[in-house]
């Protein structure tokens, strides 16, 4: 009796609170992993270890506390898979991981891994050996890189937990697919507004350096809560959809994600924030520098969604700032009854049925942001609005 509880306190010590780490009925099927419950509510963790949860702890809590406070306490039950090997990477089966119990769940792919596998094809390209000189060069820019991908693997997940969130909590006849989180489609809220709680719960505007640099561009407020989010095709909504760190191809304005993932859309990797040519001419400038010394040209459709994105995230977190917090849940039930949210925000006790004014305040609003921002607690003069 004695020698199990020596051996239960001594997992206790090395894998810290929080891990189930003998759970046979779960973590039997994903043995490469241990499951790491309640450090976040209402998320569990399943990674190699502890250290590589620790990035993710605070911005996953943050935007949960957010979603609750939008979308009420009870809220599904989500599984984040942080993979350091490709072995781990394959193991999961996303049927499979709803079926435990969870009502989404999301695989997040390390910096380590990532510089495995480019290794690994530098090496198949190099006939089975990389050259001093270039392994030299890649080990000297990791600790550089690395912080950096962390960083951007850490707000492409926060993002994604806000999409799956809302997908799963407010669609709940529609069967999750984590290869769906840029479907604004999946969700019954407005496109428009699916983007915006994104961005106040994640923290991240992605867009706004964009979106400062180009208001002569932008759509109409009045036409961006209500149309729906500018369609592009399959390979640009990669390019500015999901995430290569989600297990899937990627993009974001310069100060996001960038190539890892949200499926709020932006800007190619890399990409540099230049003037807009013209809606509709093809061509924001300078673009990506590609391979031989390229620029990519965004074209209208990627144009247009990049706008629609950074309107819509700056539109909803001007709302809350004007009229509060409970206004906004109100908005958010309001829509959930199938009306138009335009319909909302005329009201007088909201912002009123003049759009040109609103449209003029918001602009204004927007050029007072500081580009790379954050949105953190609401305000409170946000809080104390009836």
């Amino acid at each position: 009796m004695v020698r199990p509880i020596i051996v239960f306190l001594i997992l206790t010590i090395l894998v810290g609170p929080g891990v189930d780490a003998v759970s046979a009925g779960e973590i039997g099927r994903y043995k490469d992993f241990i499951q790491f419950k309640q450090l976040v509510p209402g998320v569990d963790f399943f990674a190699s270890n502890r250290q590589a949860v620790v990035p993710f702890e605070k911005p996953v809590a943050e935007a949960v506390t957010k979603l609750r406070q939008l979308l009420g306490d009870n809220l599904p039950k989500g599984a984040i898979f942080i993979c350091s090997t490709l072995k781990q990477k394959d193991s999961i089966y996303e049927p499979q991981v709803l079926k435990m119990g969870y009502g989404w769940s999301l695989t997040v792919i390390t910096p380590e891994m990532r510089t495995q596998e480019m290794l690994a094809r530098i090496k198949s390209q190099m006939g089975n050996e990389i050259p001093a000189e270039i392994l030299e060069r890649v080990k000297s820019r990791m600790p550089e890189m690395a912080a950096q991908a962390e960083k951007q693997m850490v707000n492409s997940t926060v993002q994604q937990v806000a999409y799956a969130v809302l997908q799963t909590s407010l669609a709940k006849n529609l069967q999750y697919r984590s290869s769906r989180l840029d479907d604004m489609g999946k969700s019954p809220l407005p496109d428009w507004l699916d983007i915006g709680i994104a961005a106040y719960a994640s923290g991240i505007n992605q867009n706004l350096s964009f979106l400062q640099q180009n208001m002569d561009q932008t759509f109409p407020i009045e036409d961006v809560i209500t149309m729906s989010r500018p369609f592009v095709a399959s390979s640009i909504d990669q390019a500015s959809g999901g995430g290569s760190f989600m297990g899937r191809q990627g993009g974001g304005a310069e100060g996001s994600s960038n190539n890892l993932g949200p499926p709020q859309g932006g800007m190619p990797a890399g990409m540099m924030m230049g003037g807009m040519s013209g809606r509709g001419q093809g061509g924001f400038g300078p673009g990506t520098g590609q391979r031989g010394g390229g620029q990519k040209v965004l074209s209208k459709d990627e144009q247009d969604r990049i706008l629609f994105d950074g309107q819509s995230a700056t539109f909803f977190l001007y709302l809350l700032e004007k009229v509060g917090i409970e206004k906004v849940k109100e908005l958010i039930r309001y829509t959930l009854e199938g009306n138009e949210s335009r319909d909302f925000i005329a009201r007088q006790d909201v912002l009123g049925p003049d759009f040109e004014r609103i449209e003029s305040d918001w602009s204004n609003w927007v050029k007072a942001q500081k580009a790379q921002a954050t949105f953190g607690p609401l305000p409170e003069a946000a809080k104390s609005k009836p």
